[in-house]
């Protein structure tokens, strides 16, 4: 057996979150690996959703990588989230590809006992991944705690089919109207009362689309959430202590703009 990629770490619950966060969102995830670790930048199929991963080598406990070139593989992951979904809170995991097994991934779930390690393995599939531009531009997060996020997330969905978010120097404000009816208000950050609080510019979301990435919250304690008018609403969040994720959602005018502009450009052709 000549392995060409072996990851290990004892944070196989935080993969365990991050797999069902990326199944969520994607259906098929395309991983470059290298001798630096995993690299993911993908949009969903509606392009609403951009989704950016990054997982240092130096951060696993286990790292070597031993290919000429860099790796690309293609997952479902809706498979790779089933092959986790035992995994609990202690355990580790072990991910490695053998070169005579080139288009299998080998999942390795050792439990803090080691009384029963399973190996799994997921069919790799050829995926074509299109080049992304990460938008720019940002100013300071907001710094919310996880937890409070998912709360106001499952409360509401319960309330309305979209959300207004709207955005001052240190806080962030999420308003969910049912026609009058109900209503829910959260705010996140600092209320700074040496100055007259003032809304720089509201963006308006779909409930459907902030629900998808709710289990950002299972991955650490606390969240960044990034604003800027005319660009997409920015959460980031560490993946435990082996990397970053970066979730940027369009807004409804975004969506909009952008929809409009491709049918200005079909009908010109």
């Amino acid at each position: 057996m000549t392995i060409i990629f072996n990851a290990k770490t004892g944070e196989a619950y935080h993969l365990k979150v991050l797999s069902e966060l990326l199944s969520n969102n994607l259906k098929t995830g395309c991983f470059e690996i290298n001798k630096d670790g995993f690299v993911l930048r993908m949009m969903d199929n509606n392009r609403k959703t951009l989704i950016d991963l990054n997982l240092s080598s130096e951060n696993f406990s286990l790292y070597r990588f031993t290919a000429k070139n860099k790796l690309h593989i293609g997952l479902n992951l809706n498979h790779f989230h089933k092959m986790l979904k035992s995994i609990k809170k202690k355990d580790s995991i072990q991910l490695y590809i053998d070169e005579n097994e080139i288009n299998d991934l080998a999942i390795k779930a050792i439990p803090k006992e080691n009384t029963r390690v399973t190996t799994s393995y997921i069919k790799i599939q050829n995926i074509q991944n299109i080049d992304i531009d990460i938008p720019t531009g940002y100013g300071k997060p907001v710094i919310v705690l996880s937890s409070e996020f998912q709360k106001m997330c499952k409360d509401m969905i319960t309330i309305g089919s979209s959300i207004k978010v709207s955005f001052s120097e240190f806080q962030i404000t999420f308003n969910c109207d049912s026609g009058g009816i109900l209503k829910r208000t959260v705010e996140f950050g600092e209320n700074d009362t040496s100055i007259d609080k003032q809304t720089d510019y509201t963006q308006e979301i779909s409930t459907e689309q902030l629900t998808r990435i709710t289990k950002i919250a299972g991955l650490s304690t606390n969240m960044q959430i990034f604003s800027a008018p005319n660009l997409p609403l920015l959460f980031r969040s560490n993946v435990g202590s082996l990397g970053k994720i970066s979730i940027y959602i369009k807004s409804k005018e975004q969506i909009e703009k952008e929809n409009f502009q491709g049918e200005v450009e079909y009908d010109s052709e």
